[in-house]
């Protein structure tokens, strides 16, 4: 069960150095050839990518296909290794791997030549991966019957989930593959009626292995919307699964020995869960029926009034957004200390990083312990109508005080960016940077950790905005929240404008480290407008590039097959006297429209009709305020390549010639990227993104616990799950550090399960992408309409809607 999480299990690494003279090790797979920088996976060749495999000396070649077309010739990636020997040890590794693992019969051998042999031959003469199963599948060999039996062993059904230790599983970078199958769940070693709890000790049960990662599944999306699949199901006879937490532990204020009512057990079971030894009770992995039975109970335990899950969705929140700050003043400030780095950082920027925000943290975690327990205490009561609900009027109008004595520290997000910029100079910082942005726990660009205080500031107010309007026929009664709503008011007022200024600092200063050549894109009047991809007629045809409007110019890239797998910059474009034509006609390719700035013309496509109608949009808006702008424009690109024409970056590119790519590469140090980053997942869904859509993303977070369920399996797996920057992010529990997996929900669709799914359950939603159909299920009417109301705002039924509105941005 360990093993199969193990990123390097069964393979066998070979030092190498890239086409940058990085040091890199290689490793085959069943997959595909690996690429590892250290111990972290940066790049995987799928078979399907890889036309051609070769060895010339010490070289190792990989040819590749182009993405547009299988049969098109692609780049060719070349690895230095040790020796000859050692290349072509590998090279017939790799034969042997892709014949077992991707032919369905071995290859036939190729006839010898007659005259004269030329270079190494190696084929693989063994049966395939799928000769061996359909070879044990239709033997007859003798197998062994038996009668299953069901064994009944008694259980205690009263007794909450212990929590169980999360292991973190990370879905491999640049594949859309299920990291992970259902296995065999181990099996549960029964509660005895016998237990007794003595001497205010607690006896638990020895810990179970943690469920194992799924294997890959083959698919035609390359952007990471990957997390493991639920476990399979267990006997029906195991209701709880025990996990670890002490072997004994001491429960004040509880005698021991004595016999104990009902509600005495009841409130040791609440000081446990207090003290932190229980957590929210995990899917038991029970069946499908059972699940559902016990959830409606549980569900029904709990307030049903509106104003119980507003509160709850403040509580969920809360969790998520100490987290994030923690990633600041906690795993980057030791990522500093490790490193002994922590001098490079100035000493006002780190008063105000690790100080300022510090502070915030321990003023978070004080009201969200104070949050917990006044919701604790109101789930204990039971539904007993909203008239006796305990409100959190007063915690949120004290909350909201309390934070205006912050604002200093609230609002220098911006500041904190710049600083950290003009810091990035020094390349030991930089490094420590780039290689923090790639942990599991920064699951986000790091910059945009430093615009969570402002964020929370106005989901504070959207979310009191919503309890009045729910109170709004007793108001009266609730003039606590009267004011906690005037003075949240006040705060987003106060930080509206630093916060659209600060997230435009913060996309400029993410694209400036991601792109390749675009080291003077941060400047005073620059905003970004949009970002996606395109289709641009060249030499070879329409080509995808992918494409970013800014206030001044645009700027269009490709995306590079290297280790690096980074977008590297073609041309740029200066709006002013830009003219955007339209192609209209019986012979004109659907959605095309064409670029003239000056003496260069640019044709491109989009992949439908909306996603053209954006662009023109946004080109129109943008064109008009840049005429009306009289300053010279500045370049945005690198001084070594402004200084070199357009035209001939352009055609270096594109006619494949490689000496500028790599000039381009070497002026950054090698990074890995995320595939859930915005520009990835646009270019492998072929859609875009706006400014305003980034300004409602900021708008639409939410956490809280959900259901999750495949197209092809029966159970569902209770999830922690976090919506942000148009991604769902999964946690085993709220605990956790770091996410279980992501799924970025540009493209994707969202609505009502229909009668072919087979799904007989309330407050479900489904998300779909091609072929990729998830399930989540809320625990109530209310949170089902905030995941919809939230996540529509990522999907495109909801792109639609939001193409007119657009121009308030501007």
């Amino acid at each position: 069960d360990i093993v199969r999480r193990l990123e390097q299990y069964g393979l066998r690494l070979l030092p190498a150095k890239d086409q940058e003279n990085t040091d890199i090790k290689l490793a085959v797979a069943h997959m595909g050839v690996l690429v590892f920088r250290g111990n972290a996976k940066i790049n995987t060749f799928n078979w399907a990518r890889i036309r051609k495999l070769s060895f010339k000396k010490k070289r190792f070649l990989i040819k590749l296909r182009t993405e547009t077309s299988v049969d098109n010739v692609g780049d060719i990636l070349v690895f230095v290794m040790a020796s000859r020997d050692t290349c072509k040890n590998f090279w017939r590794h790799c034969i042997e791997y892709h014949a077992f693992f991707r032919l369905d019969l071995h290859p036939a051998p190729a006839p010898k030549p007659k005259i004269i042999k030329r270079g190494s031959t190696f084929r693989y003469s063994g049966k395939t991966q799928k000769q061996l199963h359909d070879l044990v599948r239709n033997s007859n060999f003798r197998r062994t019957t038996f009668a299953r039996k069901s064994a009944r062993t008694p259980t205690i059904h009263s007794r909450p989930t212990p929590y169980a230790p999360a292991v973190a599983v990370t879905p491999a970078a640049n594949e859309f593959v299920i990291n992970g199958y259902a296995a065999k769940t181990p099996g549960v070693q029964p509660c005895q009626q016998s237990e007794q709890i003595k001497c205010c000790q607690v006896q638990f049960h020895q810990p179970l292995p943690p469920f194992p990662p799924p294997p890959p599944v083959d698919s035609d999306d390359d952007v990471s919307d990957t997390f493991p699949s639920p476990p399979p199901l267990p006997p029906k006879s195991a209701k709880t699964t025990p996990a670890p937490v002490q072997s004994e532990v001491s429960i004040p204020g509880m005698g021991g020995g004595e016999p104990r009512t009902p509600s005495q057990y009841a409130a040791l079971e609440q000081k446990m869960i207090k003290a932190g030894f229980y957590s929210v009770p995990t899917h038991s992995d029970e069946s499908e029926e059972n699940y559902s039975d016990n959830a409606d109970t549980r569900e029904r335990s709990y307030p049903s009034s509106q104003a119980y899950y507003i509160a709850k969705e403040i509580l969920t929140t809360e969790r998520t957004y100490v987290k994030d700050l923690e990633v600041i003043t906690k795993w980057f400030k030791s990522a500093l200390q490790k490193e002994s780095s922590d001098f490079l950082l100035p000493e006002n920027l780190a008063n105000q990083l690790f100080g300022g925000i510090g502070s915030l943290v321990a003023l978070h975690q004080q009201f969200l312990c104070t949050l917990d327990d006044r919701l604790s205490s109101w789930e204990g009561r039971g539904s007993t109508g909203a008239s006796n609900d305990q409100l959190v009027d007063d915690l949120m109008l004290n909350h909201m005080l309390v934070l205006k004595k912050y604002l200093g520290s609230l609002e220098n997000g911006e500041s904190l960016i710049l600083a950290l910029e003009e810091t990035g100079e020094d390349s030991r910082f930089e490094s420590i940077y780039r290689e923090f942005e790639l942990q599991k726990v920064c699951y986000l660009p790091f910059n945009s950790f430093l615009l969570k205080p402002m964020q929370r500031v106005v989901h504070y107010k959207l979310v009191v905005e919503r309890e009045c309007m729910h109170d709004d026929s007793s108001m009266d009664n609730h003039s606590d929240l009267q004011t906690a709503y005037q003075e949240a008011t006040a705060l987003a007022t106060a930080i509206q404008e630093r916060l659209k200024r600060a997230h435009n600092l913060q996309k400029l200063a993410q694209l400036r480290r991601d792109l390749l050549g675009v080291d003077n894109l941060i400047k005073a009047k620059r905003d970004f407008i949009r970002e996606g991809s395109l289709y641009k007629l060249s030499r070879k045809g329409f080509q995808q590039r992918l494409f970013f409007l800014f206030s001044d110019c645009l700027v269009y890239t490709s995306k590079g097959v290297t280790s690096t797998n980074q977008f590297k910059v073609h041309a740029e474009l200066p709006l002013q006297g830009m003219i955007i034509e339209v192609n209209e006609g019986e012979s004109a390719v659907p959605n095309c429209f064409s670029i003239l700035s000056g003496t260069k013309t640019v044709i491109v496509a989009a992949a439908t009709q909306e996603e053209m109608d954006k662009w023109l949009e946004d080109f129109s808006v943008a064109i008009a305020l840049a005429g009306r702008d009289t300053t010279l424009f500045d370049s945005p690109l690198n001084n070594t390549t402004g200084s070199m024409s357009r035209l001939s970056m352009e055609q270096s590119s594109e006619d494949g010639e490689g000496s500028v790519r790599n000039s381009m590469e070497r002026l950054k140090p090698p990074m890995q990227h995320r595939s859930n980053a915005t520009m990835h997942v646009c270019w492998h869904r072929n859609t875009s993104v706006s400014s305003s859509d980034h300004l409602v993303s900021l708008r639409n977070q939410l956490s809280g616990y959900l259901l999750r369920k495949f197209k092809n399996s029966n159970g569902w797996q209770k999830l922690w799950v976090v919506f942000t920057n148009f991604c769902l992010f999964f946690y085993k529990s709220h605990q956790d550090e770091s996410p279980l997996a992501s799924l970025p929900l540009l493209g994707y669709t969202i609505n009502s399960p229909s009668e072919n799914d087979g799904i007989r359950k309330d407050f479900v939603f489904k998300l779909k992408f091609k072929t990729h159909v998830y399930f989540f299920r809320a625990e109530s009417q209310f949170t089902y309409n905030r995941w919809l109301e939230v996540v529509s705002s990522a999907t495109v039924t909801s792109q639609r809607t939001r193409l007119f509105s657009r121009m308030d941005s501007y």
